[in-house]
């Protein structure tokens, strides 16, 4: 085919040519966008996503039984703030915080030689929290090794939040016969309000 026969061949094929002409247009900008696929494929799952979570939240924000939830929350909140402080000492009833004390003494048949309340320490500025305090004691407590464990565990496990900041334990010894008796030092603290 030459120059002159080109122009005549285009005129008498003209689907043919157009056809030929798209075909290999379309082969190269296959060619050309074949690497874009994975990274459109990519934005496309991206978008899907963030569609899906905004849709949830619509669905969420808009539900009728919302408030229905807020109450049941609040309630829930409320119990649980109720139940907890049900559990903390007060500073200025000194009297009702050392009969906890001798309530144990007398539930696990030990001896209270001493206790003190050493002070109250705030909570730290930089918690945020403010309302709560830790009330110090000092406490020596003798017995037989058993009841001073039991001791032990109800301050632990008690009616109040506790945390044992210092513990000394020391055998007296006992003649035998008799179990020896132990004296319990423990440095402590319980959680209140001021």
């Amino acid at each position: 085919m030459n120059a002159i026969e080109l122009p005549n061949f285009v005129k008498k094929q003209p689907v043919a040519v157009g056809c030929a002409l798209f075909c290999v247009a379309l082969a190269l900008a296959v060619y050309f966008r074949k690497d874009a696929l994975a990274t459109a494929q990519a934005e496309l799952d991206d978008k899907t996503s963030r569609a899906n979570h905004l849709k949830e939240n619509v669905d969420n924000a808009t539900s009728i039984n919302k408030a229905d939830r807020l109450d049941e929350q609040l309630a829930t909140m409320t119990h649980a703030t109720e139940a907890i402080e049900a559990r903390l000492v007060h500073v200025d009833q000194l009297a009702v915080n050392k009969q906890y004390f001798y309530k144990i003494e007398s539930e696990t048949q030990t001896k209270l030689t001493g206790l003190n309340q050493t002070g109250v320490a705030a909570a730290s500025k930089n918690s945020g929290n403010t309302a709560y305090v830790a009330v110090g004691y000092s406490i020596n407590v003798e017995g037989t090794y058993a009841q001073l464990l039991d001791f032990l565990r109800r301050v632990e496990n008690g009616d109040h939040f506790s945390r044992v900041q210092g513990l000394t334990l020391s055998q007296a010894g006992g003649s035998e016969g008799t179990p020896s008796h132990a004296s319990l030092g423990l440095k402590l603290e319980l959680l209140g309000l001021p």
